[in-house]
């Protein structure tokens, strides 16, 4: 699995410059992967019986980044791919971002599925009383010199997932959940929070939501069964050599998990 945010040339570890995308889709066709929809991965996430390619590979995208539509489309056209793009639906029509009018050419093109990255929860909030700043979704807000209750925060946590799914089926005909999360800034209270009880909580929620949830965490691929699959995360750093680097060890590392 495969994670990218914007295709554009600009120098920053969220983005990727559409001539080298072309580049490392050519590379994934050399290496003979080939691109898989949302669904058949989530069948095969659930162990379900699914026909896949020899070395399948899901593409995403997060942040609903016009540049994703704009450049990587044509590409994933050429080679009968489809990819996946994770929404903040609280973000959709903003500057640099997709309207839900390119939303919905994106779905109808067939060429695209579409989850849930967030409702207007993929922000940073005050999360202590000296301004430290820190993911909506791993944290308890801090506001007129006091923390939220945890109450509080899983209710605002949950009603954000809702919305965001809300506004998806309000705004895109025909379009129900895939089963799959990405959640914000790869962070479910895992990787720092400002209470104990948001990770138990949170992962809690997740795994009774969602089939599966992305987080970014090595270049291990997808096996069955899994509530927490990583995604390769694509930047400007990695060029064409640690690339295929990165797939041929996920490949390695899947191989040995199934012979276990």
């Amino acid at each position: 699995m495969l994670l990218y945010h914007r295709l554009t040339a600009a120098d920053s570890s969220y983005a990727v410059a559409p001539a080298v995308f072309d580049e490392q889709m050519q590379r994934l066709h050399d290496l003979g992967f080939e691109a898989i929809t949302l669904e058949r991965y989530v069948r095969f996430i659930r162990g379900e019986k699914v026909d896949l390619p020899p070395r399948p590979i899901l593409i995403t995208f997060d942040d609903a980044d016009v540049s994703a539509w704009e450049n990587a489309d044509p590409v994933l056209a050429s080679y009968g791919w489809s990819a996946v793009m994770y929404v903040p639906t609280g973000f959709v029509g903003w500057p640099g971002r997709l309207t839900w009018d390119q939303l919905r050419q994106m779905q109808a093109s067939g060429r695209w599925q579409i989850d849930e990255h967030a409702g207007g929860g993929h922000v940073l909030v005050t999360v202590d009383a000296q301004g430290r700043r820190g993911p909506f979704y791993a944290n308890e807000l801090w506001a007129d010199g006091a923390q939220e209750t945890f109450a509080h925060y899983q209710d605002r946590v949950a009603s954000d997932i809702e919305l965001g799914a809300a506004q998806l089926r309000r705004f895109l005909p025909g379009w129900s959940p895939h089963g799959t999360f990405a959640v914000p800034f790869d962070n479910y209270g895992d990787r720092g929070s400002n209470d104990p009880r948001i990770e138990p909580w949170l992962s809690s929620y997740l795994r009774a939501h969602f089939a599966v949830t992305f987080v970014q965490r090595d270049s291990s691929f997808s096996t069955p069964h899994q509530a927490f699959a990583n995604r390769i995360a694509v930047s400007s750093n990695i060029d064409a050599s640690t690339f295929e680097q990165r797939l041929l060890t996920g490949l390695r590392a899947t191989n040995l998990v199934r012979q276990r």
